[in-house]
Parts: C-alpha cells; sequence; structure tokens
C-alpha cells in the first residue's frame, strides 16, 4: 500500500504556508517507510495518488500553495511520465506545480525535455544542492533550467559534515543569485535555523521545525 504524506514549506520571511512537498510513503509491517525504490510504482499511480492529496490541500487553502512532487533522473526523462504530470496540471485548476529533481540530467536530456515541462508551467527545482548535487561542470550545466535551487541542511549533519555547513550555504546562496534562482533551505530544525535562512534570504524553509512529513488531515 502506498500514499503520500505531506511536508510544509514555510515563507522564510513571513514564516506562513507557502506550499507542501509529496512524499511516497509504503506500509510495511505496520509502519509507513519511504520505499527503496520510488520507480516501482507505476507513474499513473503516483500521479492518482498525488491527485488526491493535492485537491484536499487547495479545498483547504484559498491561496493556492506550491506543491512539489519529486521525480528522478529516469522519471524525469520518461515521456509517459511527462504525460501524467501535465494530465495532473491541466486536472487541478490553478495548480502551482514543482518538479524537484533528486537527481541533475544531462545537458542533452534538458535540451530534450524541458520545453515539455515549461510549455505547462511546470517548475523545477534541483534538490540537495551542495551534497547529493555538488557544485561540478554538470551542474553548472543545469541550472540555467532550474527556477529553483533547495540546500538540505540536514544532509551535512547526516555527513558530519557540519564544518563545512557554513561555507556551502554561503557559496550556493551567490550561485543563486548568479543564476537568478529562488532559494529554498531544508533541514530547519529549531529558531537558530529559521534565523540563519533568513540571514540567507532564503525564499522557503522546510524541516522538522514545521513539522515532519504526516499524511494530510486537513
Amino acid at each position: 500500500m502506498y500514499r503520500f504524506f505531506v511536508q510544509p514549506q514555510i515563507n522564510a520571511v513571513t514564516q506562513k504556508l507557502a506550499g507542501y512537498e509529496l512524499l511516497l510513503r509504503s506500509y510495511c509491517h505496520d509502519y509507513w517507510v519511504t520505499p527503496t525504490d520510488f520507480t516501482a510504482v507505476p507513474m499513473d499511480q503516483q500521479v492518482s495518488l498525488s491527485y488526491q492529496e493535492i485537491t484536499n490541500i487547495l479545498k483547504d487553502h484559498q491561496n493556492n500553495p506550491e506543491i512539489s512532487f519529486n521525480l528522478n533522473r529516469e522519471q524525469f526523462t520518461n515521456r509517459t511520465t511527462i504525460g501524467h504530470l501535465i494530465h495532473l496540471k491541466k486536472s487541478i485548476k490553478n495548480l502551482q506545480l514543482i518538479v524537484e529533481l533528486t537527481e541533475a540530467p544531462t545537458l542533452e536530456e534538458l535540451h530534450r525535455y524541458v520545453a515539455l515541462y515549461k510549455a505547462f508551467d511546470i517548475k523545477l527545482s534541483l534538490d540537495d544542492v551542495g551534497t547529493d548535487n555538488a557544485w561540478c561542470p554538470a551542474i553548472q550545466d543545469v541550472l540555467p533550467f532550474m527556477d529553483n535551487i533547495k540546500f538540505a541542511m540536514q544532509n551535512f549533519r547526516l555527513q558530519h559534515r557540519q564544518a563545512e555547513l557554513i561555507g556551502s550555504l554561503n557559496t550556493w546562496r551567490k550561485i543563486a543569485d548568479m543564476y537568478q534562482l529562488g532559494f529554498t533551505i531544508e533541514g530547519i530544525e529549531d529558531q537558530d535555523d529559521v534565523k540563519l535562512a533568513q540571514k540567507y534570504n532564503a525564499q522557503t524553509t522546510q524541516g522538522y521545525y514545521y513539522s515532519k512529513p504526516v499524511p494530510y488531515c486537513g
């Protein structure tokens, strides 16, 4: 059994709700856990599940929060997946959809597919910059096609690289400015992290300080 959990994304300045990230979970031995293989769940099933969550969210929030949906590189370049997401975008009036890319596509793949996303106003965000998607020529090629980048502070903590966090955060803030990208900071765990995100002019924040991923209850 699968369903989407949600985690709120917060306007860093106003500290009000800006959107939700949808996070797929599977039910295993009486617990909801993160799937080991996201591609094992057919995209039509994922879109159907997300449709239910999104319509419930937008019914409860008249300010039309953004909805983030994760894709890996294989899914991003799959034409059937793109078709399902376009159908989702067209099926839900005024849906503000952001695809968070967990893996960076190649420049050739971006040239081939990005226009399909842009034609239906589906925004693109590169996830986990500074750690899983570290600065390199391949990432530099990707950034002009992105609308947003997401800096994950929790990855530095999990990898015991806290000493590198501020330096990397400073670098990626400058990169966001250089490429005129939105800047999201996740891994917000306390009020000090909130102040840090505000210091580095993040547009949105996300983390356990606000909420763990949970089923949406309205």
